[in-house]
């Protein structure tokens, strides 16, 4: 999993900004969401505060229910003060990849500019972010 940059400022989580999960192997999109296709759809992304150790987790529009098959991801840093929600985000599947395209937040997130890994969690386990340390978002 990996967490990028859009145009907006470095180390803020801001509509426009990336979040994609890469599985082993080709994903069964109704796994992730019932009745998904893989397809550009719309989700919510929520920032929950947990001090310096921020979490993740992406929820289905419709009734807020967690997308169990996503998970979680620890962040490793301070993000938000509060629940931060991105809603209008945006889905999309690619063989082992599902990529989420931040969309309009409500709550202000917050700046963490320092380097760090994440750690995603799944109810098979957890991965720690692969290669170096980097800014998210």
């Amino acid at each position: 999993m990996d967490a990028v940059n859009g145009s907006g400022q470095q180390g803020r989580p801001e509509t426009g900004d990336t979040v994609t999960f890469t599985y082993a192997g080709v994903v069964n999109p109704d796994l992730i969401l019932s009745g998904w296709d893989g397809s550009a759809t719309a989700v919510t992304v929520r920032f929950d505060d947990n001090t310096n150790d921020d979490v993740l987790t992406v929820r289905n529009p419709s009734d807020g229910s967690l997308l169990t098959g996503l998970g979680q991801i620890q962040l490793n840093g301070d993000y938000c003060d509060g629940t931060t929600l991105f809603t209008g985000s945006q889905m999309t599947l690619s063989g082992s990849t599902v990529t989420i395209v931040l969309g309009t937040a409500s709550g202000t997130p917050t700046r963490d500019p320092s380097a760090k890994d994440m750690v995603w969690t799944t109810l098979q386990g957890s991965a720690t972010e692969s290669g170096h340390p980097d800014s998210n978002f």
